[in-house]
C-alpha cells in the first residue's frame, strides 16, 4: 500500500509538472502582474484561541501561520483580515509551502498572501502555478521569502478556460491521492485483523481422541 502510495504521488507530481509546461504560446507573468494584491502576515490578533481547531460561536475565523501541520492552522479568531479567497505561501520555516484558503482569514507573522486578479487567472490555478515558479528563499541564514521576492516570480499564464481545464485535471488527481491516504490506516488495520483471522484458523487444532491402552 505505502508503495502504491508513493507510485501515485510520483505519477501526480509527473502529469502536474506536464501539464503546467507550455510552448512560447504561453506568456510568463509575474506574480506581480496576475495578483491584485500580496502582503505579509501580521501580529495575532487582539483576541484568539490557539490551538482550536474548528470555528465557534465566539471565534468563527481561522488564523493560518508559517507551517504544513494542520495546513498552517494555528487557531480562531473574531475577526478577519483577508476577506476574500486567496492562496498563502510560507515564507519562514517549512520555506515556499502553498495552499488555497477561502475568505475570511487571519494570516500571521511571515505567511504571504496572494490575492489573484481574476480576471487574469484563477486562484485555485494560481496555486498550482506556483510548483513551477521555482519559489526558493535565501540561502544564508533561516531560509525565507519576503514579499519584493515572491512579487518577482514569473508563472505561465494560459487563457481563463484552459487554467480551468488544468485545474480539474489537477483536482482528480490530488483527490485519488488524498484518499488513497486517509484510507490507508482503516485497510492496514483490515489485512491485519484478516491476517490473525486465519493464523487463528491455521494454528486451530481439535484435540485427537487418545483410547487408554
Amino acid at each position: 500500500l505505502t508503495a502504491e502510495l508513493t507510485a501515485r504521488k510520483k505519477q501526480y507530481e509527473y502529469y502536474r509538472d506536464e501539464l503546467l509546461t507550455f510552448g512560447d504560446e504561453v506568456e510568463w507573468k509575474t506574480l506581480e502582474e496576475v495578483c491584485t494584491s500580496i502582503s505579509a502576515g501580521g501580529d495575532l490578533p487582539n483576541k484568539y484561541s490557539k490551538g482550536q481547531e474548528s470555528p465557534s460561536k465566539k471565534y468563527q475565523y481561522p488564523i493560518y501561520s508559517n507551517a504544513i501541520e494542520k495546513d498552517g492552522l494555528y487557531g480562531y479568531t473574531d475577526s478577519y483580515r483577508i476577506d476574500s479567497e486567496a492562496v498563502t505561501v510560507s515564507a519562514r520555516g517549512t520555506i515556499g509551502f502553498h495552499t488555497t484558503r477561502k475568505a475570511k482569514f487571519t494570516p500571521i507573522v511571515r505567511l504571504i498572501t496572494l490575492i489573484a486578479d481574476t480576471e487574469k487567472i484563477t486562484t485555485n490555478y494560481l496555486n498550482y502555478s506556483l510548483f513551477v515558479a521555482g519559489i526558493e528563499g535565501i540561502t544564508t541564514g533561516i531560509p525565507s521569502l519576503t514579499v519584493p521576492m515572491i512579487k518577482k516570480f514569473k508563472i505561465p499564464v494560459p487563457p481563463l478556460a484552459e487554467q480551468e481545464r488544468i485545474v480539474s485535471i489537477l483536482d482528480k488527481f490530488d483527490a485519488l491521492v488524498n484518499d488513497i491516504s486517509i484510507g490507508l490506516p482503516a485497510e492496514i488495520e483490515a489485512r491485519q485483523k484478516q491476517y490473525e483471522y486465519y493464523r487463528e484458523k491455521l494454528l486451530s487444532f481439535k484435540e485427537l481422541d487418545r483410547k487408554e491402552a
